[in-house]
């Protein structure tokens, strides 16, 4: 119960408009025939999320049991007296535009962005870190047919997925869908070509806002490195051999004649076991223009960081200037080495209950709305777990976040809409 408690004053607390965004999306249904409204079809998917039913069905046996329903009624702002089954849900979900959904989740984040939730996960220079990375939203064996249903030989549904750092974790603020372009041929779409797409959007959503672009190895190619310098934001990126092996070996040639290039760093007493040595070298001034003409210079930085005896090689490129011997560690430990933030929110959402990577409609407009609403359900959570729950009880934090879903799920079927007494208003962020 003291889940569900914490939970009802966090949404009273810090998203008491939530209920009136939903309920201004787009709805072609007959009014007078129609029993839920848009935000309860909505929010009927993002208890779903939220609770890690991991599909409709799972959802769907208990979702009238108890006190839920008035819960779903609180939390959506219209009292339907019941929970709507998946199907339902679904076929409000195949009718409205995926777009909709998106700027919904846009809309949250813009108000953290407006309420200076993210000042303090600014990386050194003043921007704030976003990262990129592309994963399979949808496996089918059976493929995905006309009509809502699977047909046909197995099938992948894959999305670019942008998130901002907060605190060292990956929030989602936009995605975009990399979907067959060409159904003749059977060409697929890829993550450079859906890059492209996305970071314009970005730019249109949030035109003055300092970023600094974070990706794997895949994104450290010209034409990224130019989008990113077009919309004016630095980038961070993975630097691997293979990607770029031109670039790469005038990197090594030129940080062999740069001695002075050099740091070394331990972050505790080499007599501690868990010791972490840091040895970096970087060289500016590395080509990396579309046309090889010196208008695109970036900094290469090597890092090979010992622990326990055992060596890790890191390597990035980035075009944030200024770079020296008192600011590439903190730089480099707040950009690069935060890639893999994004990777954690893939897998939590795999497998910890979210479901991704599960078809929860087959139809294709359905199942982007279905990742926009796990994306703001991975939001929320995100928000109330880092930065309330953990804050008002000790054990939250050794207590694995499936559980505390599930006691989410249980308290709201006994609390109900019962007010809690109290407003989190505030969110303080522990890491």
């Amino acid at each position: 119960m003291k889940v569900a408690e914490a939970f009802s004053a966090f949404l009273r607390g810090r998203l008491p408009w939530l209920p009136s965004l939903l309920a201004r999306l787009p709805d072609f249904r007959r009014p007078d025939r129609c029993r839920y409204s848009a935000a309860h079809l909505c929010w009927q998917a993002l208890l779903m999320f939220l609770c890690r039913s991991g599909s409709r069905n799972a959802f769907d046996q208990s979702r009238n049991s108890g006190a839920l329903p008035a819960a779903l009624g609180a939390a959506c702002g219209s009292h339907a007296g019941a929970v709507t089954c998946g199907d339902n849900a679904a076929r409000f979900l195949k009718r409205l535009s995926p777009e909709h959904l998106e700027l919904a989740l846009l809309a949250v984040v813009a108000r953290l962005f407006e309420s200076r939730a993210f000042d303090g996960s600014r990386v050194p220079g003043g921007s704030y870190a976003v990262v990129l990375d592309g994963t399979v939203r949808e496996k089918c064996r059976k493929g995905f047919g006309g009509g809502g249903k699977a047909a046909g030989k197995a099938g992948y549904r894959y999305v670019l997925q942008a998130s901002v750092l907060l605190r060292g974790r990956a929030v989602p603020v936009m995605h975009e869908h990399m979907d067959v372009r060409d159904p003749v041929s059977e060409k697929e779409d890829c993550e450079i070509n859906a890059a492209k797409r996305l970071l314009p959007r970005l730019k249109a959503a949030f035109p003055h806002m300092p970023f600094v672009i974070l990706g794997d190895a895949l994104y450290a190619c010209r034409p990224v490195a130019a989008e990113c310098r077009r919309h004016g934001w630095s980038f961070c990126l993975t630097f691997k051999e293979g990607r770029t092996p031109e670039v790469w070996r005038e990197a090594v040639r030129l940080m062999g004649l740069a001695p002075e290039n050099r740091l070394s760093h331990r972050d505790r007493p080499a007599s501690d076991p868990a010791s972490r040595h840091s040895a970096l070298r970087w060289v500016g001034d590395v080509d990396f223009s579309e046309k090889g003409d010196g208008s695109l210079a970036v900094t290469a930085v090597e890092e090979v960081e010992t622990v326990a005896g055992e060596q890790t090689l890191y390597a990035w490129i980035t075009d944030v200037p200024g770079l020296d011997a008192g600011n590439i560690l903190g730089l480099i430990h707040a950009t690069g080495r935060e890639r893999h933030t994004i990777e954690d929110q893939f897998n939590v959402q795999k497998n910890n209950g979210f479901g991704l990577e599960h078809v929860f409609c087959a139809d294709a407009t359905a199942s982007k709305n279905y990742y926009a609403l796990m994306q703001l359900a991975y939001l929320l959570w995100t928000l109330f777990y880092h930065g309330l729950l953990t804050r008002l009880h000790a054990w939250a934090t050794k207590t694995a976040q499936a559980t505390l879903a599930r006691l989410l799920l249980e308290g709201l079927r006994v609390t109900g809409a019962a007010d809690p007494g109290w407003k989190a208003c505030q969110l303080r962020f522990v890491t």
